[in-house]
């Protein structure tokens, strides 16, 4: 995680809902237990790379598949240095220790894990929401432990709490949510079927939960600098931005403390503001937020994934500049949009929930918080245009490697004569 980010309650759009659009959901406060980043690559056979696009379609690149050839040194860079891991971020419950790396590996007899339930609308398109990445990774795990997988869709949200509790009933079973539509059903249920795992897809799980309950989270700064990287070294005007949900949103703040970072290592005195659309679920507040950046010369903006950043997404194709998505993958989720969508920086669910039910399946205990990041290849970045600028890519080679040898974390490098936004600072309306 990078310096100054933290998982707080947090608004995300979960795109859970079936064709009539998304469902705003509400974390709860992140609480004091142990987070780990299951430190590892993917393991043979899990999707490490989703498939090549149709027709006009880029592919989804895993980041350690990215210039492996080239060196992971990126002293006198500017935002990275070798030095020791940092502290944890207030609040996170690590201290000053390294968040602990777990191997999964199958079990010679893989029977720790019988069933695994997916209780969530995967939406449309069915393979580009959370919920349907989340169903990739279940099919391509299941196999290789020897579990059932099941895909339960509930009609209304009534149903969904006696579907949780059904699924929760088998022996050696495992349940997956997305969001937090489900999680007063999960805790209910956790406490009904101890002996069952609850695996809920970007949810921060909240203090005194049972302990059979694990929260499968995506580093937002990490996620935040790719983006802020990419985003300023497209820019022709050295002026890049983001439309936030809100000033009090912590996945803003998040999503800003490594934009600002990654902007400033592409393009050092690279311009950075942020504008809010004041919530996440008014697509008109979104394009009114972009409008005003573009105006003043943002040409490249980053947009969350919430209708507010649908609504900047479109508003930024029709002022003809250009974007950086992040969380889901807007390629596929708002396909209008592709003439002016430079790259999604992605958080893949399918790695995440892979490598959680492997775990799992070894016998392995896991803590109630799992970050996903780079080093564990929770985040990747989408295939870039074949007019990247000139030294992109070997510049980009450097950031992924470095990130992908975390821990020790990437750790700020003392201030330039142009330094960037502290990383402890949250994100301003005004440029830096």
């Amino acid at each position: 995680m990078l310096p100054g980010a933290s998982i707080p309650p947090r608004r995300r759009v979960g795109w859970t809902t079936r064709r009539s659009g998304c469902t705003i959901v509400q974390s709860p406060t992140r609480p004091s237990h142990e987070e780990t980043n299951l430190n590892r690559r993917s393991p043979s056979g899990l999707p490490g790379e989703l498939s090549r696009r149709t027709a006009a379609g880029g592919r989804i690149v895993g980041l350690a598949a990215v210039f492996v050839a080239l060196t992971a040194s990126v002293a006198g860079c500017g935002f990275f240095s070798s030095g020791p891991t940092p502290a944890a971020p207030s609040g996170s419950g690590l201290g000053d220790s390294t968040p602990a790396a777990i191997t999964p590996s199958p079990s010679p007899t893989p029977q720790l894990v019988r069933s695994i339930t997916l209780v969530a609308s995967l939406g449309e398109p069915k393979d580009a929401t959370p919920a349907g990445m989340t169903w990739t990774g279940i099919q391509a795990t299941a196999g290789r432990i020897g579990a059932t997988a099941t895909l339960v869709e509930p009609t209304t949200r009534a149903t969904v709490a006696s579907e949780i509790d059904k699924a929760a009933t088998g022996g050696r079973a495992v349940v997956v949510t997305v969001g937090s539509d489900a999680a007063e059903a999960v805790l209910t249920a956790a406490a009904a079927h101890p002996t069952t795992q609850f695996l809920e897809m970007d949810f921060v799980i909240p203090e005194g939960a049972p302990s059979n309950v694990h929260g499968l989270v995506f580093d937002e700064a990490e996620a935040g600098y790719l983006a802020g990287y990419v985003a300023a070294a497209f820019s022709r005007t050295g002026k890049v931005g983001i439309v936030g949900d809100a000033a009090t949103d912590a996945a803003t703040a998040n999503y800003a403390v490594g934009f600002r970072a990654g902007a400033a290592q592409a393009m050092p005195g690279s311009t950075v503001s942020v504008g809010y659309a004041g919530t996440a679920d008014a697509p008109e507040k979104g394009r009114t937020a972009a409008a005003t950046l573009i105006k003043g010369g943002y040409d490249t903006i980053l947009a969350m994934p919430s209708l507010s950043g649908i609504g900047a997404m479109r508003e930024t194709c029709d002022r003809k500049a250009r974007f950086v998505a992040v969380g889901t993958d807007a390629w596929q989720v708002v396909p209008d949009v592709r003439p002016c969508l430079i790259a999604s920086v992605l958080d893949r669910y399918d790695t995440a929930v892979g490598t959680a039910l492997l775990a799992l399946a070894a016998g392995q205990t896991l803590p109630q918080q799992v970050m996903n990041d780079v080093s564990n290849d929770g985040i990747a970045v989408g295939e870039l245009p074949a007019e990247a600028p000139a030294g992109f890519g070997a510049g980009l080679a450097q950031v992924v490697a470095t990130l992908k040898n975390g821990p020790p974390r990437p750790t700020a490098a003392p201030a330039t004569s142009k330094p960037s936004a502290p990383a402890s600072a949250l994100p301003k309306a005004s440029g830096a």
